[in-house]
């Protein structure tokens, strides 16, 4: 093999600290982490990747979630190094969500997994706050596309394009065989809730998930509940 700087190697072998947990299926296991979501929507924020920005005045009240088209994902897969300092000002961010659907394969499904959780363990063995997005196709891949979990974390997830007569009654199978496996994890989703979903996750809306602009500006006031209905300090009625 020819011989490559660990920056070059890394993005070729993509190598797993020895401590790495893997599952069954050789996909490593991102750790849960006392990441704080008390506050989204009310002082802290989401930010798509395609919006972060060096000019950003408050990332440390923005996590930086993945919802965007693959072909922008892989790019920065391939540069895991320079992804870190991408982002690393800001509180947190989300394993890349790559596609799936039902058209694929078993193995395509198995390596849009791996490159989700090997991207949230290589941002946790480089120090940063990282929560899983999860997706799912059908009930005959729950297995592997839940692995690489555990609970007691946080999860992001995304009812974008489910809320129809063809994806619902799918969506709702997933969302709930989710929640029977992960009972203590709390769930970040971006989109809007759907009939049968529960009220214990933080929604949050599309259009508010992009982070482009300053929601901490000097007219904003924050509301006198989180949306885990803790008190905000320095909450307004």
């Amino acid at each position: 093999m020819p011989t490559y700087n660990f920056e070059v190697y890394t993005s070729l072998v993509r190598p797993l600290p020895d401590y790495a947990e893997l599952d069954p299926y050789d996909i490593a296991v991102v750790k849960p982490q006392d990441i704080d979501i008390s506050r989204i929507n009310n002082g802290q924020w989401l930010i798509n990747l395609k919006n972060v920005s060096p000019n950003d005045k408050h990332p440390e009240d923005k996590i930086v979630h993945t919802l965007c088209y693959d072909h922008s994902l892989i790019r920065w897969y391939r540069r895991p190094f320079k992804y870190l300092a991408y982002t690393g000002k800001y509180y947190a961010v989300t394993t890349f969500d790559f596609s799936m659907d039902r058209s694929m394969k078993f193995p395509q499904i198995l390596s849009a997994v791996y490159h989700n959780r090997w991207s949230g363990v290589f941002m946790q063995a480089h120090g940063r706050l990282c929560i899983p997005t999860v997706g799912w196709v059908g009930p005959d891949t729950y297995d592997i596309c839940f692995s690489g979990l555990r609970d007691g974390g946080i999860f992001l997830i995304s009812s974008l394009g489910a809320n129809n007569l063809i994806s619902t009654p799918d969506f709702l199978a997933g969302y709930h065989a989710l929640r029977a496996r992960f009972p203590f994890t709390k769930i970040i989703c971006v989109g809007s809730p759907i009939a049968g979903m529960d009220q214990d996750i933080c929604y949050v809306k599309y259009k508010d998930s992009f982070g482009s602009w300053d929601k901490n500006g000097y007219f904003w006031q924050r509301k006198l509940f989180n949306w885990d209905m803790s008190p905000a300090i320095g909450g307004e009625a």
